[in-house]
Formats: C-alpha cells, sequence, structure tokens
C-alpha cells in the first residue's frame, strides 16, 4: 500500500511528539562521506565494456587507478569507529562501473559501517552507468536506501522508480534522500531529479515545515552553480532551489565533484549551507580532492539549532585521517 501525505504526516507528528521533550540540548552527531568508487575492474568481462562502461574503465585505468585506494577506506573505517558519529550519510558514486561485484563490495563495506538504523546511502551516476539487473546491483543495498515509510513492501521493490525521495528520522533529525542518478549520454554524467521526485519532495517538505527538525538533503549532484560543468551538471537544479526557496531545509550534502566546497542556497528564510565532499577513497595530492569526511554535531536548543562542522582530513605525511578545518552554524528555530 502507498503511504499517503496523511501517512507522511503522521509518522513526522509521532517522531516529533516522541523525541521533542527528552532530545533538547542533545547532540546529534552526521558523518558525511561520499563517491567511494569501489573498483573490482580486473572481473570486468568484454561484454560489460560493449556500452558506455568503456569510458569508465579507460579512465580508471588511465587516471584514477592511481589516485583510488581500498585500503584508504579501511583506514576510513577505523577512524569513523574513533569518532562513533550517530549516523553516516553516503551521497553515491560506492561503485566505479556499476558491476554486479562491485555492488557486493559496496554492500560488503557498507556492512561494517553499520546497519540501516545507523547509515543512509543514494545512488550516484557510476552506480548507475548503464541499465542494470536490479537483483544483482541496487537491491544488494535496499535497506540503505529505503524509507521508513516506503511506498510498497521492501521485497517487492524492483527499481529505483518510485524509490526515491525517502525520508529517513533518527531522533529529530530528518534526512531526506534524493536521486539524481539515471543511465545518461557517452560523454555526459549529469543528473536528474524528474517530476514525479518533485512531487513527493514537496509533499515531504511540506509536512516537514514548521515540525521543529533538522532537515538535511541528500543529493549526489550540487544543486548549485559553479561546482561542475554543465555535462556533469543537475539540470533541473533551478526546480529544486525554487521548493528549497519555498519550504525551507537546513543542510544540503552532496558529492560527486571529488573536491571539498562550501556554498549557500539563499532563501527568503535565511541561507542553506550546500556542502560537497571529495571522494572518500582520494589518495590527491590536491589537498581539496584528498579524502575527507565531515562531522556535523548538532544540538537543539530553546532558540533553534547549533551545529558544529569538524573535517577529518587524510594526511598523506602521517597516513592518517586528522583534523580539518572547523566551523560553527546557527540555524533559527522555525515558527510553527
Amino acid at each position: 500500500m502507498a503511504s499517503t501525505p496523511s501517512d507522511i504526516a503522521m509518522h513526522i507528528n509521532t517522531t516529533n511528539q516522541t523525541t521533542k521533550d527528552t532530545v533538547a540540548g542533545k547532540s546529534f552527531v552526521l558523518a558525511h562521506l561520499s563517491d567511494p568508487h569501489l573498483a573490482r575492474v580486473d572481473h570486468i568481462k568484454r561484454s560489460d565494456l560493449l556500452n558506455k562502461r568503456l569510458l569508465g574503465y579507460l579512465k580508471w585505468k588511465l587516471k584514477r587507478q592511481g589516485e583510488h585506494s581500498d585500503a584508504l577506506l579501511t583506514i576510513l573505517y577505523k577512524d569513523l569507529q574513533r569518532t562513533k558519529p550517530d549516523h553516516i550519510a553516503i551521497t553515491g558514486d560506492l561503485t566505479q562501473l556499476g558491476l554486479p561485484i562491485e555492488f557486493e563490495t559496496a554492500r560488503d563495506w557498507l556492512q561494517t559501517l553499520g546497519t540501516e538504523n545507523n547509515v543512509t546511502v543514494i545512488p550516484g551516476n557510476h552506480d548507475i552507468y548503464v541499465k542494470t539487473d536490479w537483483h544483482e546491483t541496487f537491491a544488494h543495498w535496499l535497506e540503505y536506501m529505503v524509507a521508513d515509510l516506503q511506498d510498497q513492501p521492501a521485497r517487492s521493490v524492483t527499481s529505483l522508480d518510485g524509490l526515491f525521495p525517502t525520508l529517513r528520522i533518527r531522533e529529530r533529525i530528518a534526512l531526506i534522500g534524493i536521486n539524481t542518478a539515471y543511465p545518461s549520454g557517452l560523454h555526459l554524467a549529469t543528473g536528474k531529479i524528474d517530476g514525479a521526485q518533485l512531487k513527493k519532495l514537496e509533499i515531504i517538505l511540506k509536512r516537514l515545515s514548521g515540525k521543529g527538525l533538522f532537515r538535511i538533503i541528500l543529493i549526489h549532484h550540487p544543486p548549485v552553480q559553479n561546482i561542475v560543468s554543465r555535462r556533469r551538471s543537475l539540470t533541473d537544479a533551478a526546480s529544486l532551489r525554487i521548493m528549497l526557496e519555498r519550504y525551507g531545509a537546513e543542510l544540503v550534502l552532496f558529492g560527486h565533484a571529488h573536491k571539498t566546497s562550501r556554498s549557500n542556497l539563499d532563501t527568503p528564510s535565511g541561507l542553506i549551507p550546500a556542502m560537497g565532499a571529495p571522494s572518500a577513497s582520494s589518495l590527491s595530492h590536491k589537498k581539496e580532492r584528498r579524502s575527507r569526511y565531515f562531522l556535523y554535531k548538532i544540538t537543539s536548543t530553546a532558540q533553534g539549532w547549533k551545529v558544529h562542522l569538524e573535517e577529518r582530513l587524510f594526511s598523506l605525511d602521517l597516513y592518517r585521517f586528522v583534523d580539518g578545518r572547523q566551523q560553527d552554524f546557527f540555524f533559527p528555530a522555525e515558527a510553527n
């Protein structure tokens, strides 16, 4: 049975009522990372390359293979064990070529990070280079993507269609996952949300408005300008920005650009920080492109929300993650 606007409203209201008194002044720590690009190109078959994957394969062999490291993801995992975030959000491109074996590898990695209760995943364009069999690919990650209230029983889901946008509420944090990934043209890496997702997203954002929740948009392609080239852009970013201007959100987290970036979306109710993460597996000598993840310590106060951002940057000299830049934000309480 499909979830209706009233179902979503009941879910939001119930969560808000049961947590509002108990978490006042309590902090919730969200870790954001992106684009691990787990590659298993040694297992590729010739038939796998009779499509767009050939370009991705060549790019990996000629460039990315020397920059990305699975071992670095193990070091990142150990650092996450030390920092102990309450939840981990991964904004796409878990795989390099969207091969079934890469989906299995990514599933195994996700299981080391945690369960569906404390890890949320959205797809990236590399995860859907070409059309693939659902049961060999995204079905492996379903538990990490599915919404708290799902339109249909999880066992009957056979595609990304209708699965997104998703709403997951953890304490008073509302994680809104958007899928921008689809098989694009040969030399393109564009993303789109499409009309059906936008309509459902509007229902979610409208119902969340004024409910006292900290709303975080998770998206792969940057919804802001001048982060990536046109051939890698989000084609309907303007539609998303209009919706956020109308209903609001506190934070937008994205990946795709393979560099650290900080921007703002200007809305009538104030600026919404839009924060981009580089590839989690990158050993790049360019600091803005090297592996890092972000810890958002979100604290509810009587006046609104305090957020302390801490970067965890991989050091090539020490071969471990170290403290990076820190920043504080304040978000005034929404009017009910």
